[in-house]
């Protein structure tokens, strides 16, 4: 019996401590940088305009991305062509090439990053440099067509990505007369340097961005709208809260938002057919004094901070653009922020877009949907 009872013991320690790694491993999946998936070329058809991938899902997903190769190299990808599913490749439309080097590339990294840099919006843009506490976070401050209004928009991109991803919503902005800073913050390669490179969604991030809003007012504007992408809403949420000049912040864009971490977390693990209980295990990670060293974060993220889809914080009106092809935050976590803050939030679903592919799906209805609201609910 004694023997027995040692190798019950024996197999519960292994179990706990294989627990504990798997949520040490889901909890930095979350927070921590990641290497680049990378997309094989097949090939490239200057004279036919056409350039052949390896298909997957997302390379065969409707409307124009972006494709970059080795150092800056940009192509805007339209259309598919034609799609060959004997040899697993998909042929699209090839519309602008930036850079040289893409029919000798082998792979290139496939985004929603179609608008490679400030300066193809044809606007006049600068960059300028916001104190921030540890360092600077460069902006890119982009002033529309005509006179200017004095309601400025801070756009604010997610986790793991930079500003370049944010561009998305500055034509809407443009079309508003708004004049559109463009921010960065610690943890993005570009503010601040993190331990780790490690994000804390939003917890840390958000004065970085308030700092964005104090040079805005500086610079003449009166009010400003938050316009975030994916975790970027955690920072815009946050900032409705806790930012010094949250009187003057008069509306939020969220696109694919991050209303609620842990149901996020519980995704990310059904998707992986991992139990619910290590998507538990991986949050209270986050949380923990010890854990969260562990994971590798400075100190631990309070989750319920972040939850948006429980109560009605919110007291800003917000139009939240989504879609049911979201495979990375489902759409249902908006509904629950739009059923829990019926009085602020206005949900727009555009179908069949991937995570933040919205504007790549359909940008005209994606403009439209944010100029119309914009002139509708907080002029």
């Amino acid at each position: 019996m004694t023997w027995i009872l040692i190798a019950v013991v024996a197999i519960i320690i292994l179990v706990a401590v294989a627990t504990v790694g798997l949520a040490v491993l889901l909890a930095r999946r979350v927070v921590m940088p990641r290497a680049a998936k990378l997309t094989t070329i097949r090939g490239v058809d200057l004279d036919a305009g056409t350039i052949t991938l390896e298909a997957d899902r997302k390379t065969s997903h409707a409307g124009k991305f972006g494709l970059w190769t080795d150092g800056d190299g940009h192509a805007l990808v339209g259309d598919v062509v034609r799609q060959d599913e004997a040899d697993g490749s998909v042929t699209r439309q090839l519309l602008e090439i930036d850079g040289e080097g893409l029919s000798q590339a082998a792979q290139g990294r496939w985004t929603g990053h179609v608008l490679r840099s400030p300066a193809v919006l044809g606007r006049n843009d600068r960059e300028v440099l916001i104190p921030v506490d540890g360092g600077t976070a460069p902006a890119w401050l982009i002033e529309p067509e005509g006179t200017p209004s004095t309601t400025w928009a801070i756009h604010i991109h997610g986790v793991r990505t930079t500003r370049i991803t944010a561009l998305r919503t500055v034509p809407a902005a443009d079309q508003l007369g708004m004049t559109s800073l463009v921010v960065s913050f610690r943890s993005d390669t570009e503010g601040p340097d993190v331990a780790n490179g490690a994000s804390m969604l939003g917890t840390t991030e958000w004065p970085d961005v308030d700092a964005a809003i104090t040079y805005a007012l500086e610079q003449g504007a009166e009010r400003v709208i938050l316009f975030a992408w994916s975790m970027g809403a955690s920072i815009a949420l946050l900032l409705t809260e806790r930012s010094q000049h949250r009187a003057a912040i008069t509306g939020l864009v969220l696109v694919a938002p991050s209303t609620d971490w842990r149901a996020v977390i519980r995704h990310g693990a059904r998707k992986a057919h991992l139990p619910r209980f290590l998507a538990s295990a991986a949050a209270a990670a986050l949380g923990g004094r010890l854990s969260s060293r562990i994971v590798g974060l400075p100190s631990p993220i309070d989750l319920d901070a972040l939850d948006w889809t429980r109560s009605t914080r919110l007291q800003k009106p917000t139009l939240v653009i989504h879609s049911d092809g979201d495979t990375e935050i489902p759409v249902s976590l908006s509904r629950a922020f739009a059923a829990a803050n019926p009085r602020q939030v206005t949900l727009v679903e555009i179908n069949g877009a991937e995570h933040a592919w919205e504007y790549n799906l359909n940008p005209e209805l994606f403009n439209s949907t944010i100029t119309g609201w914009v002139h509708s609910t907080t002029r």
